[in-house]
């Protein structure tokens, strides 16, 4: 979905505020926040094929993410990098037994997993192959890379892209198009799919969402790749 919006967001703006922002723009379909974060680190572990040493929240915001990766990979070290300042710092102040690195730094790294959650929305179309290059060119070997984005096909999905003050410089991409990045950085596609199709109230349904991600109805998508 194209957007007549190219007001590039500034995130410290936004980095003391945004979880109580997302907490009210998401409440409709689940009370819990965090549903929506442990819906993608759940899939991530179930799907990637070599259990990770080093991991990387790419554009993590104010971490919300890093908990449930730090759970999920005990092990591992987990790093999350933002360009917004204030976001990091937040991290720093708020999330133990994980590292912060700022953009400029993530590039002195490798990784076995790099994550990336409904960040690509917010990178001009202009820019996307040449992060997602970046991006792989610090995967490890028999790495993974993983991308979580808003499916543009789901007219809630939209409506709450277009009412959202953060998403101003939102343009929504195609699963076809985050398939054809990582197959142009030189990955393999390893699995894609949709989730998050049944809100709060229909919850009973939830363990039906495997079995359905085939479907290009659920509210966002994944695509999970990696490197020979």
């Amino acid at each position: 979905m194209a957007s007549s919006k190219h007001q590039k967001v500034d995130f410290d703006l936004y980095a003391e505020r945004y979880e109580a922002l997302l907490q009210t723009q998401l409440s409709f379909f689940e009370g819990d926040r965090s549903y929506f974060t442990r819906a993608k680190v759940d899939i991530i572990q179930e799907l990637i094929k070599v259990k990770p040493k080093s991991v990387l929240d790419f554009g993590c915001g104010i971490g919300l993410s890093l908990p449930f990766l730090k759970a999920a990979f005990p092990d591992a070290e987990v790093y999350g990098s933002d360009l917004s300042e204030k976001s990091l710092k937040y991290v720093r102040d708020n999330i133990p037994n994980v590292y912060t690195l700022a953009d400029e730094e993530v590039d002195s790294k490798s990784f076995d997993l790099i994550f990336v959650s409904c960040v690509y929305h917010h990178i001009h179309p202009s820019l996307r192959e040449q992060v997602t290059r970046r991006l792989a060119g610090l995967l490890n070997p028999g790495g993974s890379f993983g991308i979580f984005e808003h499916n543009p096909y789901n007219p809630v999905t939209q409506r709450m892209v277009s009412t959202c003050e953060f998403d101003d410089d939102a343009i929504l991409l195609r699963p076809s198009e985050t398939t054809k990045l990582l197959e142009d950085a030189a990955l393999n596609i390893n699995s894609n799919g949709f989730y998050l199709f049944f809100p709060g109230f229909l919850k009973a349904f939830r363990g039906m969402e495997k079995a359905l991600r085939f479907l290009p109805l659920g509210g966002q998508y994944f695509v999970i790749a990696s490197k020979d």
